[in-house]
């Protein structure tokens, strides 16, 4: 009886422990047993059963790890004719605190992982002396003041780095109460203290929109430093380090509007420069139109800051404003306001037609005090209107003849006089119709607005075919720039702003991580992560196909007075 007992016992023994060994089909282990903070460790789930199911919750992690990324894999071998299948899910993470933290035993279906614990060091004080890996440096321009409302600062943001930066991303400037736009970003190398570092260089334009202090808050550079050992000549690839690293707040006293400027918009500027053309005016007549166009250039100003200039009273003439027409461009380190005011003027007398002079009033942000851009007075000579057509003389009385009484007579003059007043009605109305005609005439097609260095407007078409050939390229440098100069000018309204920004406001997950990958680009220079941009234009062009709006309608049948 006792026999049978322990026969019985030992039979469920073996049978528990052979379920046991049937349940844990799914085995986990860690690529590495040991980390510092800020390092990234991978968890493998793996089982032999293709028909096991890796899916769990993974909500006992997240206590004491930041989860990154799962991927999974399945690998099938034939060997001597015995099939082998492993099928694995690689979830990495990162350690939030030092201490030897616990990976507790994950639920599968009809299995479980066993638990593992790993060691993860704080990582070592930095040497004295030793120079920093990654550090930050702001500055702004002009390095001292005063600096006005409205007035344009310029802040530039270098990032050194000593090894290769992946997932990198830096907030961009983000002030109260002040415009920010990204000009440009240059790659470069430089040395400090002896260290030889890759820099990456961005410079923004910022413009205080409030007298008073303006306080520029921290930036915040965080991203991955891959550091290889110098005495390994191969090492598998890993994800890096992460490193977080803070600018420091900046405070600008902002001033207002000086006292002593007089002039009616306060437009401050390092230089602001009137021009003008007029239209060809050799054989102007009464009733015909010539154009002047008021140019308008600004290095400080965006074209939007930029106003129109008033004229004086002119005696005997029509003004017809055209829309004004104005682009904001940038040197790299200024921004470059232009506008373009156009105006018809149809003289109403002959004679001698003034253009009046124009003056502006403006303030010098770099010898702080004002200025006035003059736009010289144009003289045009005015001839009387080709359309005072000579009214034919009456015919001279007919000399009495013989049989005619005087009623015959009175009837002649009447007849006569009704021929005059005809052939006058039909002189003033030729008069009226050739007077429609010039009013009517079209000009010639409107000349696009010169930049500041006098070369056309780069046109949205133009634009997005160097952005295409960038993307295409791989060249991820003239990628944000044409990227960042389409969002400025062509981008809606609501999304114009950083790339950033656009991103986040777009609406697609897809376009807005292109745009990230793309920021984060320019912190790899060594090679090992390159940039594609195919994806990038993909994306974008898909966006663009799907947000397109109905064509503008055309314009009215207004005249069009002007003519170049």
């Amino acid at each position: 009886m006792i026999k049978n007992l322990q026969v019985c016992v030992i039979g469920a023994v073996l049978l528990a422990a052979a379920a046991v060994a049937q349940a844990a089909t799914v085995t986990a282990k860690l690529d590495r047993n040991h980390v510092v903070v800020g390092e990234t460790v991978t968890l493998i789930l793996q089982t032999e059963d293709t028909d096991q199911s890796l899916d769990a919750d993974l909500t006992a992690l997240e206590r004491d790890f930041d989860i990154l990324e799962q991927r999974s894999e399945t690998q099938i071998s034939l060997l001597n004719g015995r099939k082998t299948a492993y099928v694995r899910l690689k979830i990495t993470l990162e350690p939030k605190r030092a201490g030897n933290l616990r990976i507790p035993a994950l639920k599968f279906p009809g299995a479980s992982s066993q638990p593992l614990t790993l060691k993860v060091s704080a990582p070592s004080a930095p040497v004295p002396g030793d120079p920093e890996p990654v550090f930050l440096e702001v500055t702004v321009q002009p390095d001292s003041g005063p600096y006005y409302v409205l007035s344009q600062i310029g802040l530039t943001v270098r990032i050194f780095y000593q090894s290769n930066l992946t997932e990198a991303a830096i907030n961009p400037p983000a002030p109260l109460q002040a415009a920010v736009r990204l000009l440009d970003e240059v790659p470069y190398q430089a040395e400090r203290n002896g260290v030889q570092y890759r820099v990456l260089e961005r410079r923004y334009a910022i413009f205080p929109e409030r007298s008073g202090v303006l306080t520029i808050p921290p930036m915040q550079l965080s991203g991955r430093l891959i550091e290889r050992p110098s005495d390994r000549l191969w090492q598998p690839a890993v994800r890096g380090r992460r490193v977080r690293v803070d600018s420091e707040p900046l405070n600008l006293d902002i001033s207002p509007r000086p006292a002593e400027f007089t002039g009616d918009t306060w437009l401050p500027a390092r230089r602001i420069t009137l021009t003008q053309k007029i239209s060809d005016s050799d054989t102007l007549h009464v009733g015909e139109p010539v154009t002047r166009t008021v140019i308008l250039d600004a290095v400080g100003l965006e074209e939007n800051m930029l106003e129109e200039p008033a004229w004086p009273d002119i005696p005997d003439v029509r003004i017809y404003p055209d829309q004004p027409q104005g682009i904001t461009r940038d040197d790299g380190k200024w921004v470059l306001g232009h506008k373009e005011f156009r105006y018809a003027i149809v003289p109403e007398r002959a004679g001698e037609l003034v253009l009046p002079e124009i003056r502006l009033d403006w303030w010098d942000t770099v010898t702080n005090r004002q200025r006035t851009a003059v736009l010289p007075e144009y003289r045009v000579n005015v001839l009387p209107s080709e359309l005072n057509l000579a009214v034919p003389a009456s015919p001279a009385p007919a000399d009495n003849m013989p049989g005619l009484t005087d009623l015959g007579s009175s009837g002649q003059a009447g007849a006569t006089g009704a021929v005059l007043w005809k052939t006058a009605t039909a002189a003033f109305a030729i008069l009226w119709l050739l007077t429609l005609y010039f009013y009517f005439r079209r000009a010639s097609a409107v000349t696009p607005p010169a930049g500041a260095n006098g070369s056309g407007l780069l046109q949205e078409r133009t634009l997005l075919k160097h952005f295409q050939h960038a993307c295409k390229s791989n060249d991820a440098s003239a990628a944000r720039k044409d990227l960042a100069r389409w969002i400025r000018n062509y981008a809606p309204s609501p999304m114009r702003g950083s790339m950033r920004d656009f991103g986040a406001a777009c609406g697609d997950q897809v376009l807005q991580q292109r745009i990230t990958e793309l920021d984060a680009s320019g912190f790899t220079g060594d090679g090992t992560v390159r940039w594609k941009g195919d994806p990038l234009w993909a994306a974008f062009n898909a966006w663009r196909k799907q947000s397109a709006k109905a064509e503008t309608p055309a314009e009215g049948d207004r005249p069009n007075l002007y003519r170049s």
